[in-house]
């Protein structure tokens, strides 16, 4: 079995999810043949250099997961500076977005998800900044405590540009979905980043494809997570 998680967005402050992940870990340690981590696992990320209680424990919960079982990891809007570092120290397996998964005669296309939004074109110019090597290379070199007022400050930004007249610019795109998805030759798509978890048919130039989106940890009850299985998905909301 496969598990596919996003959108955790676990800090210092929040306790009640963190500890809930630590349990998953150990109940999922050895019983499962991968966890793949869709980004957005952390609610900020701003270098190795960030060392804090909560840090450390999730680097050595995940260390010690993944002597057991192998995690795959991509970079979300959050956590896009998780680096080789942090993959040496926890021995997870960077992947790029839109990663590839071939199993039982399917081609999972996966990603965070927020590659689809493409209706949103000022994030779209910014994600294109913020996450190019070179600036994430200079922001680390930038001193611990201005990376932080930085972080607050985007936060605040990206909550005030919200738009209530155009709700639809933040959603995923079918067509762009399908475009990465027919360039893959994929049949399935799971994806996190929008927080509208569900199974849905992405319909583009009369072709239908299936995509799953993977429950966010931001809304009560946490802890939901897309399952696959002999070739069957499944979205569980909680974890009994």
């Amino acid at each position: 079995m496969i598990i596919f998680i996003s959108d955790l967005h676990l800090s210092e402050d929040t306790p009640d999810r963190n500890q809930l992940f630590i349990s998953y870990l150990k109940k999922w340690r050895g019983n499962i043949d991968a966890l793949y981590i869709l980004g957005d696992f952390f609610d900020y990320w701003l270098g190795n250099d960030d060392k804090t209680p909560f840090t450390e424990m999730m680097i050595n919960c995940l260390r010690d997961f993944t002597q057991y079982t192998p995690i795959y990891f991509i970079g979300g809007n959050h956590d896009f500076a998780i680096d080789d570092k942090f993959a040496s120290d926890t021995n997870i397996k960077l992947l790029p977005d839109c990663s590839i998964i071939n199993i039982d005669n399917n081609k999972i296309l996966i990603s965070h998800g927020d590659v689809f939004c493409t209706l949103d074109v000022n994030y779209q110019q910014m994600k294109k900044i913020l996450q190019n090597k070179l600036v994430i290379y200079l922001l680390k070199k930038l001193p611990l405590s201005f990376r932080r007022k930085l972080k607050d400050k985007l936060k605040k930004e990206a909550h005030g540009s919200y738009s209530e007249s155009r709700p639809d610019i933040y959603n995923v795109v079918d067509d762009t979905i399908y475009k990465y998805a027919k360039k893959a030759n994929a049949n399935f798509v799971v994806h996190g980043h929008t927080h509208r978890p569900g199974y849905y048919l992405v319909v583009s130039d009369k072709n239908v494809m299936p995509r799953i989106e993977i429950p966010d940890w931001t809304k009560k009850p946490y802890g939901g997570f897309v399952t696959y299985n002999n070739n069957e998905f499944n979205i569980l909301h909680h974890y009994e």
